[in-house]
C-alpha cells in the first residue's frame, strides 16, 4: 500500500468516527506515516477530506446488473445493493458527514451528490427508459422514476437511522421486493394500450 493509500484509508476511518473534526495529526499517526509526506500528497486537509469523502460515496454506488429477461430481478437486485450500502453504519456516516459540512465546501457536495446519486439515478433511469420503450413499464419520465425508486428504497429509514431511533427490521430481502413491486404497480403499462 502505498502512502497516499495509507493517508487515505486513515483519513476515511477517522473522518467517518469524527466527521471533519478528525485531526490532522491523528490521520497522519493512524497511516503512520511522517507529516511530510501528508504534504507531498494532499496541499491541506480540505483536500485530504475532499477525496477521503470521494472514494467512500464511489462505494455506495449500487450497480445495476441488467437481467433481460426480468425487469423485476433487476430492479430487485439494485434495491437490495442500494439499501444494504445506503442503509449501512458506513453510508449513514457519509451521509451524516456530507449534511455537516454542505456550507462548507458547497462544491464538492455538488459533486458528491452527481458522482453518488447523480450517476445511479442516471443509470437507472437509462434502464427505466428501456422498459418504457420495450412497454414494461408506462410513460413516464424516467428520471423522475428513478428518483422516486431511490426515494421509496431508502427515505423514512434513513432519516430514522440519522437520528439514532432504532427500528425493528423485517426481512431485508422481503422489504427491497415489496418496495419494487409496490413500484412496478404504479408503472404498469396500460392495459390494451
Amino acid at each position: 500500500m502505498t502512502n497516499r493509500e495509507r493517508l487515505l484509508l486513515a483519513a476515511r476511518e477517522l473522518f467517518l468516527e469524527q466527521g471533519y473534526d478528525a485531526s490532522v495529526d491523528a490521520i497522519i499517526s493512524r497511516a503512520g506515516v511522517a507529516r511530510q509526506t501528508f504534504y507531498n500528497h494532499f496541499q491541506n486537509k480540505e483536500c485530504l477530506f475532499a477525496e477521503a469523502v470521494r472514494c467512500c460515496v464511489t462505494d455506495i454506488i449500487a450497480p445495476l446488473s441488467v437481467q433481460p429477461d426480468s425487469l423485476r430481478d433487476s430492479l430487485i437486485n439494485f434495491a437490495q445493493v442500494y439499501r444494504q450500502r445506503a442503509l449501512s453504519p458506513e453510508g449513514i456516516s457519509i451521509y451524516r458527514i456530507l449534511i455537516s459540512q454542505a456550507q462548507r465546501f458547497p462544491d464538492l457536495i455538488r459533486e458528491l451528490s452527481g458522482l453518488g446519486d447523480g450517476q445511479m439515478i442516471g443509470s437507472l433511469a437509462s434502464f427505466l427508459r428501456h422498459a418504457i420503450t420495450d412497454g414494461r413499464l408506462c410513460q413516464v419520465d424516467p428520471d423522475f422514476a428513478a428518483e422516486m425508486l431511490m426515494a421509496m428504497l431508502i427515505g423514512q429509514e434513513r432519516t430514522q437511522r440519522l437520528f439514532g431511533v432504532p427500528r425493528q427490521t423485517p426481512d431485508e430481502s422481503l422489504k427491497a421486493e415489496q418496495v419494487v413491486d409496490g413500484f412496478l404497480r404504479m408503472f404498469a403499462p396500460e392495459q390494451g394500450a
